[in-house]
C-alpha cells in the first residue's frame, strides 16, 4: 500500500504557507501557522505523487522571516562531495523544515528541487553514520521506511562550513 501525501497551501493577505507530506506533519505544520495568526481556510489535497514544484523540504515554521530555499542554503555552504551534501540536506530538514527525522526520499527531494544531480543516497547516509554524522533516528514500527537524523558531531561540522567563507 503506498503511503498518502497529503498537502496544505493557504495564500492570505499576501503571505503564503505550503506544507505537503505525511498527514501527522502537515497537521503539526498547520497548528504551527495558525497559532501564529488569524485562522485561515486552508485547501487540502491528497495524492499517492508529490506535486509539482512542492516538498516538505521548503516547509518552515510560521513566523520566521523569509524563507531560505534548499539550494541557496546548498549553495551558500559551497558543498561538492556527496556526502557532505547529503549531510547538508540533513540538516536543512532537520533545522529549516522542521522535521525531526528524514528519509532518503526527504534528502532526494532536496537534491531535485536543489536543481543538483542527485547521487547513491543510502549509501551517502552509510558513509555519514560511519563518519558519526548521522544516525538511525527510532521510528513507529508501522512507518516501514528506515529514518535517520544527525549527531551532534554532523550539526557541528555543518554549521563549521556555514562559518567559513565560501569561494
Amino acid at each position: 500500500m503506498k503511503s498518502m501525501t497529503y498537502r496544505v497551501k493557504i495564500v492570505k493577505a499576501g503571505q503564503e504557507f505550503e506544507a505537503e507530506g505525511d498527514k501527522k506533519f502537515v497537521l503539526d505544520m498547520l497548528a504551527r501557522y495558525e497559532t501564529a495568526g488569524p485562522p485561515a481556510t486552508p485547501s487540502v489535497q491528497t495524492s499517492a505523487k508529490p506535486a509539482k514544484g512542492a516538498s516538505t523540504a521548503t516547509v518552515q515554521p510560521a513566523g520566521i522571516g523569509k524563507r531560505t530555499s534548499v539550494g541557496e542554503f546548498i549553495r551558500s555552504l559551497g558543498l561538492k562531495k556527496h556526502t557532505d551534501l547529503v549531510l547538508a540536506f540533513g540538516y536543512y530538514l532537520e533545522k529549516h523544515a522542521g522535521l525531526q527525522v528524514f528519509t532518503p526520499a526527504d534528502i532526494n527531494t532536496c537534491y531535485y528541487e536543489a536543481k543538483l544531480e542527485n547521487s547513491n543516497t543510502s549509501q551517502m547516509i552509510i558513509l555519514n553514520i560511519r563518519r558519526g554524522f548521522m544516525m538511525t533516528a527510532k521510528r513507529d514500527k508501522e512507518a516501514g521506511k528506515k529514518a535517520y537524523t544527525l549527531t551532534r558531531p554532523g550539526e557541528e561540522y555543518i554549521e563549521n562550513c556555514a562559518k567559513k567563507p565560501s569561494k
